[in-house]
């Protein structure tokens, strides 16, 4: 799993996880890097499966792995346990296929030692929280505090108008 490169996106509901996440995988891809993502969804109900169809019938019957292919996608659906699951189980998933990989979400996870961790923030209190309860992240960034450059030897980014200084300090660390 040396080949891929992992970035992890965490913080509250509302502070940009997923905003930075596209940024991050749009100027990727339009270096001509392979991307794939993970996002965490916190739901026990949420699945993209459906009661009674196909996919469903096939789980229910004792099928562990189910692949869905259409004209424009293939969807495979793993049923597992995984409140154990860790980061390298999700980069094996993507091993030999993609250049990166962008993970949404997990804050609760260990980090491998490799990836570099993103803190998304709207409030500067949520700073300490987060390394108080899961350690210091590489970087953070925020949409709405402004001129704050760094907390702790971390470096803040303002974004959108810092974008390209993220994506310079991202390729420099990762």
């Amino acid at each position: 799993m040396e080949g891929i490169r992992a970035i992890n996106i965490v913080g509250e509901s509302g502070t940009g996880k997923t905003r930075t996440v596209e940024f991050i995988v749009k100027k990727l891809a339009e270096e001509g890097k392979k991307v794939g993502t993970v996002k965490h969804i916190h739901s026990n109900d949420f699945s993209l499966d459906r009661k009674g169809k196909d996919t469903w019938r096939h789980l229910k019957a004792g099928a562990s792995l189910v692949m869905a292919v259409t004209e424009s996608e293939i969807i495979t659906i793993k049923r597992i346990e995984t409140k154990s699951i860790s980061y390298e189980d999700l980069m094996r998933v993507f091993e030999g296929q993609t250049d990166y990989l962008v993970i949404e979400g997990f804050k609760e996870m260990k980090p491998s030692g490799s990836t570099i961790r993103i803190l998304c923030i709207s409030e500067q209190k949520q700073i300490e929280a987060f390394i108080k309860n899961f350690g210091k992240p590489d970087l953070i960034v925020s949409y709405n505090i402004k001129g704050l450059k760094e907390v702790n030897g971390i470096p803040v980014i303002f974004m959108p108008d810092e974008a390209e200084r993220l994506y310079k300090v991202l390729k420099e660390r990762v």
